[in-house]
């Protein structure tokens, strides 16, 4: 016998036309579904992109993460531009819809002959099958590296002919 729990709560509040949504509110609905003893969490809301230490759902997700629970959000509605990805924290599934109503399949070999199928419209014919290394910016500990998020910011940082995580 299967058990589904529905859990709905709400978070958005009516403010002069508008519809906004406190974090601590987010939060502590989260909260509430973990003591709940729920099995997935699917959030539709989003905002700017915060680095995740400063984002209370991020923690929220991360602690629901910890508890066993499958987080999914929405990717935002403000794209499709460079930077407008809402939600991107490694430890959720971010959905997004595409305009798009193909599947335009990219393979990524890894050093250990591994086969990673994901998508891409960058194709390119010629692209050479020499293994690239990787790169994080963010091990130098500079910010604006890490996230990536000024012009010059990967100035210090060797990124020609790698693969920028």
């Amino acid at each position: 016998m299967m058990l589904i729990l529905l859990l709905q709560v709400q978070v958005l509040i009516p403010n002069s036309g508008a519809v906004t949504c406190g974090e601590s509110d987010m939060l502590a609905a989260m909260d509430a579904a973990i003591e709940e003893g729920v099995d997935v969490l699917s959030i539709s809301i989003g905002a700017q992109p915060t680095p995740f230490y400063d984002d209370l759902v991020a923690i929220g997700a991360f602690a629901a993460m910890q508890n066993g629970i499958f987080v999914s959000y929405s990717a935002g509605n403000s794209g499709p531009l460079n930077g407008t990805l809402e939600n991107e924290e490694p430890w959720i599934l971010t959905v997004g819809a595409s305009t798009v109503d193909r599947k335009v399949t990219a393979t990524v070999k890894l050093g250990n002959a591994a086969l990673l199928d994901g998508e891409s419209l960058f194709q390119p014919k010629d692209f050479p099958e020499t293994l690239l290394p990787l790169v994080y910016p963010g091990m130098s500990g500079n910010q604006d590296a890490m996230f990536c998020d000024t012009p010059g910011s990967l100035n210090q940082t060797d990124v020609k002919g790698k693969v920028v995580i």
